[in-house]
């Protein structure tokens, strides 16, 4: 009974090594060993290391404002006369807002042979000995998200250390990929640390500053809350508004807020005191006739009223009176008195005679002549000779000697 069982028991030794020595001895299947392979490629990842710069900061930066006001923003002056305005510039400082932070860099060099994957850093504070954060920001890696083999990048932190004091603060920057040599698929990396303090003294922001006006010029620099009043003097070559502008530049050569005031001149023809000048006067001296203009022939907006804007217009104007067409002599003679009278001269004798002329030449120029009426050729030639004589002082307040 024992020989048998003892037989058996070989046949079964001989066939266990007859099957480990068959699965050494014949390739594994491709599936299997497409599987090995794969997982040893997996462990081919990267490495990084990185280096922290830090530096503290604390500054006062100050805030302005101006104001700008006149003692009048409206002058009705005469030909002739002139008015003062007084500004006052007013300048006001705050107390300033005090601004503490740690700024710096950090410089990840990618030490393997593949690019990096989710790279990411938190920028972390702390007080040593504390282990307590008490501030931290994500590092932007925008720049430069991916790091090739080989690559180093640095990337710029600045982060907000809010009542800091002057001791001792170590910055850390945890930094991670999910490629990392021997922890694929899991944030890891470095977290290199540098330590910096936070000045006790406060670097002053906008402390002084610069103004200037478009009417003064330089008004001065200021470091603290200032008024400066200054008088311009305006004439009828002022009419119309008068804006100008007071603008603070800071020490860091900035522009500043501004402020501004306008002042509006008015001018009228004179009250009896100016005198009248001709149409060869007035051709011959275009210089006198620039701060005049623009004058209207014509109501202002008449269909066919004629604005002389120009100095070049009016002497052309004023040079061709002797022209056999009526409505050209008038065109001279309204223009003679109108300067004259924006000059200064008084020109009640010929108010209603420009009136009158001015409603005609709204509807009617020089190519309407040859088809007028002689009446009204009559009435436009009377008008002519009224102006005229009012413009060699025959009437009105007289020639200018």
């Amino acid at each position: 009974m024992k020989t048998p069982s003892i037989l058996r028991l070989g046949c079964v030794l001989v066939v266990a090594l007859v099957v480990a020595v068959g699965v050494s001895a014949f390739p594994a299947p491709a599936s299997a060993a497409g599987t090995a392979l794969s997982k040893r490629q997996g462990q081919s990842g990267t490495t990084l290391s990185e280096d922290v710069t830090a530096n503290g900061h604390r500054t006062r930066e100050f805030t302005w404002t101006i104001d700008k006001e006149a003692d009048q923003t409206t002058l009705d002056l005469v030909q002739g006369e002139s008015g003062t305005v007084t500004y006052t510039v007013t300048l006001t400082k705050n107390d300033g807002t005090v601004h503490t932070w740690i700024d710096g860099e950090v410089c990840i060099t990618n030490g393997g042979s593949v690019p990096t994957e989710n790279l990411k850093s938190t920028i972390q504070v702390t007080q040593p000995p504390s282990q307590v954060v008490i501030a931290s920001k994500s590092l932007d890696t925008t720049a430069k998200p991916v790091l090739a083999a080989g690559e180093s990048h640095c990337y710029p932190y600045s982060i907000d250390i809010p009542s800091a004091n002057s001791k001792t603060y170590k910055v850390t920057a945890d930094t991670t990929i999910t490629n990392h040599s021997g922890h694929l698929g899991v944030p890891f990396g470095p977290n290199e640390s540098e330590t910096t303090t936070i000045p006790t003294t406060e670097t002053l922001i906008h402390n002084t500053v610069t103004v200037s006006d478009t009417l003064k010029g330089s008004l001065g620099q200021f470091s603290d809350d200032k008024t400066v009043d200054y008088t311009y003097e305006f004439t009828c070559d002022d009419d119309g508004e008068n804006l100008n502008t007071a603008s603070i530049k800071y020490d860091d050569g900035t522009n500043g807020p501004s402020a501004s005031e306008t002042v509006t001149v008015t001018c009228t023809g004179g009250g009896g005191g100016g005198c009248t000048r001709t149409i060869g006067y007035w051709k011959t001296h275009p210089e006198a006739i620039s701060p005049l203009l623009p004058i209207w022939l014509g109501t202002e907006g008449g269909t066919k009223s004629v604005q002389v804007t120009t100095v070049s217009q009016a002497v052309t104007i004023e040079g061709i009176p002797t022209a056999s067409n009526g409505i050209d002599k008038l065109y001279a003679q309204l223009l003679a008195a109108k300067l004259s009278i924006k000059n200064g001269a008084d020109g009640s004798a010929v108010a209603s005679t420009i009136q009158a002329a001015d409603n005609f030449l709204a509807n009617s120029n020089r190519d309407n002549w040859a088809g007028l009426t002689n009446a009204v050729k009559s009435q436009v030639n009377g008008w002519a000779t009224t102006l005229d004589s009012y413009n060699n002082g025959i009437t009105g307040p007289g020639h200018c000697s």
